[in-house]
């Protein structure tokens, strides 16, 4: 049984404002109207679609909204309050967040933002705290995934291009596993970067196209939820038939 399980949002889509960026005169006079540096405005699709489409690989770039989604079904689920979740983020830029399990994430993308431009300048938060929510450090994603294989017994990565499974199928995998580790991407589009076949068990794809990651995530946490659910009253049967013998 999956007694603890960790997902690794890969490649997500969180950067402060690129440098190469501020070229541009319409950019500098846009962060002076702010009153603020590059660093202190985290890129966002949403408010600089236009400049996002200039830098490269801009289909998977400035959309912090797909990981506060996820982090959001991540730690609403059960699996999350019973303290058998553990998340990581990965970033474009090579950036690791560690979350603390208690941690509470702001439902509001601004306040979101606000937390992630703190941490990606303060490198924890809250700043000064013994025991902080997040952290940061820097890794590429192959050289994480291969540390984070000693401690896991399955590897998947999730993606379109996967085997294709049905959920009782991927859902009895992962719960096999005693110490699972689900790695998705957390962009747009495209592939992940580094990830190779051989820093995986499975590529496992759970639908014929796409589908938004907050609510893939959201359904195999469920699935989860339930079989545990469902042996713990196969359990319970077989207690209660030997009572009545």
């Amino acid at each position: 049984m999956a007694k603890f399980l960790t997902i690794l949002l890969a490649e997500a889509a969180i950067e402060p404002f690129p440098e190469e960026l501020l070229k541009d005169i319409k950019v500098r006079q846009y962060l002076s109207k702010l009153k603020k540096s590059a660093d202190e405005v985290l890129l966002d699709m949403s408010y600089h679609s236009h400049l996002v489409e200039k830098l490269p690989d801009a289909e998977k770039r400035g959309r912090p909204d797909i990981a506060h989604f996820a982090l959001l079904s991540c730690f609403g689920s059960i699996i999350a309050r019973d303290h058998r979740l553990n998340v990581i983020i990965h970033t474009y830029h090579d950036k690791i967040i560690h979350l603390h399990p208690d941690i509470r994430l702001p439902k509001n993308i601004e306040r979101f933002n606000g937390l992630l431009i703190q941490l990606l300048k303060e490198e924890q938060v809250p700043p000064e705290s013994q025991k902080p929510l997040m952290t940061l450090s820097a890794s590429s994603l192959s050289n994480l995934v291969n540390e984070l294989r000693n401690k896991h017994d399955l590897v998947i990565e999730f993606s379109v291009k996967g085997e294709q499974m049905s959920s009782s199928e991927y859902s009895e995998l992962i719960h096999k596993a005693t110490n699972p580790l689900l790695i998705f991407g957390a962009y747009p589009q495209g592939k992940l970067r580094g990830l190779t076949d051989s820093l995986v068990d499975r590529k496992i794809a759970i639908y014929g196209e796409g589908l938004d990651l907050f609510a893939v995530i959201s359904q195999i946490l469920a699935s989860q939820q339930m079989i545990e659910e469902k042996l713990a009253k196969m359990n319970l049967s077989e207690e209660e038939k030997l009572s009545w013998e």
